[in-house]
């Protein structure tokens, strides 16, 4: 698990979900693009702040077929990514939505 309380996007972030494939996260200001498969873009819609990282694995598990160790491993290696590529707010910043 990664050391990020509530993960919850940046509010730069904007996403548009395209139907079962996935979908896209825009990073506007930075002028980045990043495709996402169908986990992704789920595990990216529940970044809002009131979930926990075991939260948002749990409701993974509900929702596609993936076992428990897959869920957690892959759903902690993604908010790394997204850590590092500026896409998730940073603790510190005032909670905000952004733009969806």
């Amino acid at each position: 698990m990664s050391n990020v309380r509530n993960p919850r996007r940046s509010p730069e972030a904007s996403f548009r979900p395209f139907g079962p494939d996935g979908g896209l996260v825009v990073m506007p200001m930075r002028r980045e693009i990043q495709v996402l498969n169908p986990v992704g873009i789920r595990v990216f819609s529940l970044l809002d702040g009131t979930r926990s990282e075991a939260e948002i694995v749990a409701l993974i598990l509900e929702e596609f077929d993936v076992s428990p160790e897959e869920a957690a491993r892959d759903v902690a290696a993604f908010l790394e990514e997204l850590r590092r590529a500026g896409m998730l707010a940073d603790e510190r910043d005032p909670v905000g939505e952004g733009v969806h």
